[in-house]
């Protein structure tokens, strides 16, 4: 938040992934998001099961629909970057808007030589200027060096049991 200076982080809990077949449970993802959310500024929502959208590019344009005149900024793991391509209208979503990639562990090259990185490559800001992505008009998209933490979500629900 503080990097890319932004006012809140919604943590959306998809409804489900159309390129995996096992998912979880939506409402024990839904509750361990909930409880890892420690900002007050950070809210992990049900909105896209709210919705009844299953695809990434149709619950963010019901989002800005809903707030125009928001500056969103899509936060994704670097291990998503690389199979991004794969995701249904990903050039749309590079299109509506601005893109933090956020380093995880184990990905390095693979994400930053992805077809998304080499199709928006022109369109990558340093993340030194990290903090104009929300309001720099898509495409765009920065790729940020973070703490890399080898947890996974479904790793971290587990523990929770």
């Amino acid at each position: 938040m503080k990097r890319l200076q932004l006012d809140w982080v919604w943590w959306i809990v998809a409804r489900g992934n159309p390129l995996k077949s096992a998912h979880g449970d939506f409402e024990t993802r839904l509750a361990s998001a909930r409880a890892v959310a420690h900002s007050p500024r950070m809210i992990a929502t049900d909105i896209e099961a709210r919705l009844g959208l299953t695809y990434t590019f149709d619950t963010l344009a019901a989002i800005v629909a809903r707030a125009p005149e928001a500056h969103f900024v899509w936060l994704m793991g670097a291990d998503n970057m690389t199979g991004f391509h794969h995701w249904q209208n990903w050039q749309g979503i590079a299109h509506r808007l601005p893109i933090a990639v956020i380093a995880r562990p184990g990905v390095g090259p693979g994400a930053r030589n992805s077809p998304f990185a080499r199709r928006f490559a022109k369109n990558r800001i340093p993340s030194a200027a990290a903090r104009t992505l929300a309001t720099t008009p898509p495409p765009a998209w920065t790729y940020l060096a973070a703490p890399l933490d080898p947890s996974s979500s479904t790793a971290l629900r587990a523990a929770r049991l």
